[in-house]
């Protein structure tokens, strides 16, 4: 594909955040990925509508919208993206509609929903900060208040240094009067809708991404915020901070403290559930402090997940890198299919197209044989899923083999009368006729080995991925692909075959380069009759 991301400007950026750096701002996905071709534009505020009218004119085929601006900045952003979702183009990526919402929007709908757990607004300390700002704009040693006294003073504090800021959100949002708008927000106060008093968490902070899959989601590795400590300050954040060499993210491991990481994960996906992130097509990354409680408190959910900063760079997506089956090139992948699953557009009349395919051709049901060198890999114990399960042949042989105990198998398939004869010959628990991408985006419960049997290649290459990067979350042990090699396979020798071959791809490539976990390890191998497997095994010890 084609791909156009999206970008404000970044020294425009560097400014509101007062950092001079540009590489370490510059979200590139293009080098993660040899499967698309990816083009940057950078949008500015005022030229905004004619740059993407540019851009729309060169005819990519998928869009990625990382603008960032709000009201409250120079940057290019609501206004902007709001233009773009109006052309109703393929894409992924921030919503005017989140740009345009507060912290305390979100807080609120919390609060309504009954989850994830964020601070109180009673007790001191409080913190106080923007509730619209980014990258600790604002944030310093007086955003900690221990009394009355100290949020008064940091709150005329913020008044100063907001007034600007107030200004051009009022003539952004067309008051007629923006010193009077202005005033309002100062003699507000506390109760001012623009700024956030909190109550302090003081314990660790850490942060969980959570990409959307479909609309599941799926949480990466926690990390924990790494900063210098300056004297005996709180362990604030600052703006100075968040971009000192010394900071930045490490990860968690699971091993030193298994029930946080469990709770971490589980807040953040009750943060991406409360604010709807599967909407935007990407995910969020969910900041969150340890109370003395124990309990998480999240203090803000970012709508850009992963930032595909450079390797080696100082806030790299590492939890990306390590955490998410098949890294970048998988996200960029599920980013599109993200979109697709809702719109699909010509990619889903392909499939009606196939599917009327397989229910007019020949059923056969026999030659078991053929798939036991597919399945004798070891006893195999537990539950199954057979995606792409056709007329059933490889789940019967599955069932066949007196050395395996499957205690239930799923068949998953997009032709009905395919599934018909699965039905009628047996071996299967459940049957779904589904498109396999639809099936694993739903599906939320593990099983012990997964299956897909010359059906992966009638997937587009971004699919793939997806479908192999869901696998991988879902597989408890093991994940077995066969796939046709139409240089060798004997199927697609005859005629009837031969016809449907317009609308496969060879994805033996993709599968080999494909980024494992650690804990997995691959076995390759080829079938006499030329088909290529891949056995994928988890460790047990993982």
């Amino acid at each position: 594909m084609r791909i156009c991301v999206f970008q404000s400007c970044f020294e425009e950026l560097q400014a509101s955040v007062g950092k001079s750096e540009s590489q370490q701002l510059c979200m590139n996905p293009g080098v993660f990925t040899t499967q698309h071709h990816v083009s940057h534009k950078t949008i500015h505020k005022k030229t905004a509508k004619q740059q993407i009218d540019e851009a729309v004119a060169e005819g990519y085929d998928f869009y990625l919208n990382f603008l960032w601006g709000t009201h409250d900045d120079s940057l290019a952003g609501i206004d902007a993206i709001r233009y773009f979702e109006s052309l109703n183009l393929p894409h992924a990526g921030v919503q005017s509609s989140e740009r345009e919402q507060s912290k305390w929007d979100f807080f609120a709908e919390a609060k309504r929903a009954g989850s994830p757990l964020v601070p109180g607004i009673e007790r001191f300390p409080l913190f106080v900060k923007p509730a619209s700002s980014y990258g600790s704009m604002f944030i310093d040693e007086h955003s900690l208040c221990r009394d009355e006294a100290e949020l008064e003073s940091c709150i005329q504090r913020l008044n100063t240094l907001m007034r600007p800021v107030r200004i051009q959100r009022a003539l952004a949002l067309g008051h007629q009067d923006a010193e009077q708008y202005t005033n309002a927000c100062e003699a507000a106060g506390r109760d001012s809708t623009d700024i956030v008093v909190q109550e302090f968490i003081a314990g660790e902070e850490y942060s969980v991404v959570v990409i959307a899959m479909g609309e599941s989601p799926v949480p990466l590795i926690p990390q924990r915020a790494k900063y210098k400590q300056v004297g005996d300050s709180a362990r604030i954040l600052t703006l100075e901070l968040k971009f000192d060499a010394e900071s930045g993210y490490e990860l968690m491991s699971e091993n030193e403290d298994p029930a946080l990481w469990k709770h971490l994960q589980e807040t953040a996906v009750e943060a991406f559930t409360t604010k709807k992130m599967y909407t935007n097509g990407m995910g969020c990354d969910v900041d969150m402090r340890i109370g003395q409680d124990g309990r998480a408190y999240v203090i803000e959910v970012d709508p850009l997940p992963v930032f595909f900063y450079p390797t080696g760079s100082q806030l790299e997506d590492t939890d990306v890198k390590y955490g998410f089956p098949g890294a970048y090139r998988a996200v960029i992948n599920t980013y599109i299919t993200n979109y697709f699953l809702k719109n699909p557009g010509a990619r889903g009349a392909r499939f009606v197209e196939l599917e009327s395919f397989f229910d007019d051709m020949p059923m056969t049901g026999s030659a078991l044989g053929k798939d036991k060198e597919i399945i004798a890999l070891s006893p195999l114990k537990g539950s199954a899923i057979n995606l792409g399960c056709g007329t059933g042949r490889l789940g019967r042989a599955l069932k066949s083999d007196p050395q395996n105990q499957i205690t239930h198998l799923v068949g998953v398939d997009i032709s009905n009368k395919r599934l018909d004869v699965c039905h009628r010959e047996g071996g299967y628990c459940d049957l779904i006729h589904k498109r396999m991408e639809s099936f694993l985006a739903t599906r939320t419960e593990s099983v012990d080995h997964i299956f897909c049997g010359s059906a992966l290649e009638f997937l587009p290459m971004e699919v793939m991925d997806f479908v192999l990067a869901r696998c991988f979350q879902l597989a408890r042990c093991s994940i077995t692909i066969v796939i046709e090699n139409p240089e060798t396979s004997q199927k697609y020798k005859s005629a009837l075959w031969n016809a449907v071959h317009k609308y496969t791809m060879d994805h033996s490539e993709s599968i080999r380069t494909f980024q494992i976990q650690r804990g997995w390890s691959l076995r390759s191998s080829a079938t006499d009759d030329g088909r290529l497997v891949f056995h994928f095994q988890r460790h047990e010890s993982v």
